[in-house]
């Protein structure tokens, strides 16, 4: 008998939450488990073709005033057994309506650390009845890593039944090298090194930092370039872009701007510089290491649980100063690692597509 689950998101764009849970769409499939999504934002995002494509359907249901009626009309004609909300603390309204449709199955799932920094306290208040509506509503509450459990349940939690950490999982693939991939994006590139940096452009990539290294690299050496993929925001962009006039790194920085496959680019890069703020567990960091390409990254608590299963992924505090930063970078670049040994140590880890599928399976059924 086939079970039915509606995820609830924001908007289906290219996050890692959304990506990671596509990525699990064909094998719950086969197990018998279908899915379905519903945005609040009601806009389109980039991956609702692709959902399309799989069979899936992608809901608009805007938040507003009319918004808990419409919300409940489509729970009820869906007839879903499995309510799956990845709202953050939000998602306690959606499991109360759940409840009040008969939902069987209702689960709220954190994806990030990042919590509200100094709240108002309206927001607090807000929060705190949030809160109370997924501890009396939820069947379940998973959270991507540790951490991100931490930082939304100021208790132990781990001695609740109900909090289980689900990390993201990765289908390790091989990617087949091209002795001349760069040539197409970055002519006249030489011999020269690529530094790579995957993420969109948000306050929490922290692309400043990011750019801020490589200025101080390039002071030292001439013998790489820094890439750039992923969603780009035209005034963060600009502000990199004024940042690196200030030094002779200009010319040494590329902007790729959105891809559809970043492993390629992972495969044919020197290291990944990851100097985020704040994650959940950052998948780019994960598809990295899955390829055997180095990582140093800022130690925020997702890293570091990754690091402790993988040993490609280095680690830093942002409190270091750029000197620091460049000491490890240079290492990486000077000591480049068994690329196979650490394809081996990622298909050992509980990082795995498989992995993953089994850990939901349990809490759909």
């Amino acid at each position: 008998m086939t079970k039915k689950v509606l995820h609830v998101f924001g908007i289906m764009n290219r996050g890692g939450a959304e990506l990671r849970t596509l990525s699990t769409l064909q094998s719950m499939r086969s197990k018998g488990v279908e899915y379905e999504f519903v945005v609040l934002s009601g806009q389109k995002g980039v991956l609702d073709q692709q959902i399309n494509e799989l069979g899936s359907k992608v809901h608009y249901c805007a938040l507003g005033l009319t918004f808990l009626f419409r919300f409940a009309s489509l729970l009820r004609r869906g007839k879903y057994d499995v309510i799956h909300s990845h709202v953050s603390l939000v998602s306690g309204l959606m499991l109360f309506i759940a409840w009040l449709c008969s939902v069987k199955i209702r689960i709220a799932h954190f994806r990030s650390t990042n919590d509200v920094e100094n709240p108002n306290v309206v927001r607090r208040l807000r929060d705190k009845f949030l809160r109370k509506l997924i501890l009396i509503f939820a069947h379940h509450i998973a959270g991507v890593c540790k951490a991100a459990l931490d930082a939304f349940w100021h208790f132990d939690w781990q001695s609740d039944p109900r909090f289980k950490v689900i990390y993201n999982g990765f289908v390790q693939q091989d990617v087949e090298l091209q002795q001349n991939f760069w040539q197409q994006y970055i002519p006249n590139l030489d011999s020269k090194k690529i530094i790579l940096n995957v993420s969109r452009m948000h306050e929490q990539k922290n692309h400043p930092r990011l750019i801020e290294i490589f200025c101080s690299y390039c002071e030292q050496n001439q013998d790489a370039v820094l890439v750039l993929v992923g969603k780009e925001d035209p005034e963060i962009k600009a502000h990199l872009l004024s940042l690196s006039k200030l030094s002779n790194a200009h010319s040494q920085i590329f902007y790729l701007g959105e891809q559809s496959n970043v492993l390629p680019f992972m495969a044919h890069a020197n290291v990944m510089l990851f100097p985020s703020k704040w994650e959940g567990l950052p998948g780019a960091v994960l598809e990295s290491a899955s390829i055997g390409t180095p990582v140093l990254a800022s130690d925020i608590p997702g890293v570091l649980e990754i690091a402790e299963q993988l040993p490609i992924v280095k680690h830093l505090s942002l409190n270091r100063d750029n000197t620091e930063w460049l000491t490890m970078l240079n290492f990486i670049l000077s000591n480049p690692p068994e690329r196979e040994k650490a394809k081996l140590e990622f298909r050992q880890s509980v990082f795995q597509l498989e992995f993953n599928v089994k850990q939901l399976y349990v809490l759909y059924t």
